[in-house]
């Protein structure tokens, strides 16, 4: 008996002091009045492959005080920012690196941006990610609206998290699962709220957002928003392809309609000046359940990025193709959206702005997938090709101004 106590014992040594399977923890809630400065956490404390989480508050310049979390799921690295709209700034799966090369190096502070400058663009003065929101109540050009002057892309990227928290699941897929809480919310103006989740399977290179937007009040809001999702080298690059299960596509002002949309989805540049952005806003086919993917392919094809989204809460799909020279900030934006990005007043007409009544939640799913050699691209662009069931209605005909 003794000899068998000594030997669980030494069992019990042999096992980190903290493992277990599965665990969480809450890393800011503004209402507990509580923020972390730094944390980590690893497979060797919570179980379950080889991960690891590490928060972090980043300092110089313009993002003095901004907060990131660091994510490795074995198989993908990427980095949430909760000081920002819990958006995703950069990602990286092997060599396949998941972003672009924007000309804004820092990941800026929102108290160095105001959303009204430059005739209310000023959102771009930190536009740098991967994976940036639209929205909650309104997205696209800025405009007057009845009384209220929108920004370009709203306000949720520019606004903190005032919850954020993370867990290990073990079953029944090995996870990771970062919540975040964005409130976008004014006296005499929205009261809408964010609730992502935003999740990554342990050894597999895939990020999901499960979002929630919820109307805080007790009357009818309306609300948009947009997946900015955005990709520079080496997915970008002449010759690369945008495939998709287009059910019709239009330009969405008369610059993208130059050249009568021949070849839209293929990219030549980058271009030097001088040169014009061009946006071809878009409705695809989805399967049984509604759900469709989109891919943009490398100019060789050996590597690619997925995404996975759900056209019965983002019935509408945008592409942004920007190629102009790297250092200008040469980058494409497949953009997923319950509208396209015209203004406000242009959606509304067009039938494309929903309404939530008080209290009512609206749920948005949306993976990426990192594609990193040939047969995956392969199986991809077969699984693409099921769903595109009739040939796309190709129109010239601009969707807005």
């Amino acid at each position: 008996m003794r000899k068998f106590l000594l030997a669980l014992f030494a069992c019990a040594l042999s096992v980190p002091a903290f493992a277990q399977i599965g665990g969480q923890q809450v890393l800011i809630d503004s209402d507990r009045n509580l923020a972390t400065a730094e944390w980590k956490v690893s497979s060797a404390e919570w179980g379950g492959g080889r991960w690891s989480v590490q928060l972090r508050t980043l300092h110089g310049g313009r993002q003095e005080g901004v907060q990131v979390i660091d994510v490795d799921n074995g198989a993908m690295t990427f980095t949430i920012v909760p000081s920002r709209g819990f958006e995703i700034w950069t990602a990286k799966a092997g060599k396949l690196r998941l972003g672009w090369d924007s000309p804004i190096k820092e990941i800026i502070h929102p108290s160095y941006i105001r959303l009204t400058d430059n005739g209310g663009a000023g959102w771009v003065a930190g536009f740098g990610g991967l994976m940036v929101r639209g929205g909650l109540a309104s997205f696209g050009s800025p405009v007057q609206d009845g009384n209220e002057q929108l920004t370009l892309h709203g306000r949720v990227d520019y606004l903190p998290a005032s919850h954020v928290s993370v867990r290990y699941e073990a079953s029944p897929v090995p996870r990771l699962v970062f919540r975040g809480v964005v409130n976008d919310t004014q006296t005499f103006g929205p009261q809408l709220r964010l609730t992502s989740e935003i999740s990554t399977p342990i050894g597999k290179p895939e990020v999901a957002f499960d979002d929630e937007i919820t109307n805080l009040s007790d009357a009818p809001q309306e609300m948009q928003l947009l997946y900015h999702t955005n990709f520079g080298t080496p997915l970008l690059g002449a010759g690369a392809e945008f495939v998709a299960p287009v059910k019709q596509v239009a330009p969405m002002n008369k610059a993208s309609a130059a050249g009568g949309l021949a070849g839209w989805n293929r990219y030549s540049g980058p271009h030097a000046q001088p040169y014009s952005a061009q946006v071809f806003n878009m409705q695809l086919h989805g399967d049984a359940r509604g759900m469709t993917k989109t891919m943009l392919k490398s100019p060789q094809g050996d590597m690619g990025v997925l995404m996975s989204f759900d056209t019965k809460t983002l019935p509408y799909m945008s592409l942004w193709k920007n190629e102009v020279t790297p250092k200008a900030g040469y980058v494409t934006g497949l953009e997923p959206g319950t509208g396209f990005p015209n203004p406000r007043p242009v959606e509304r007409a067009a039938g494309r702005v929903p309404t939530l009544k008080g209290g009512e939640t609206y749920r948005v799913h949306l993976a990426i997938t990192a594609l990193t050699n040939p047969a995956e691209v392969a199986r991809a662009a077969a699984d693409i090709r099921a769903l595109a069931v009739v040939p796309p209605v190709v129109s010239i005909t601009p969707t807005g101004p």
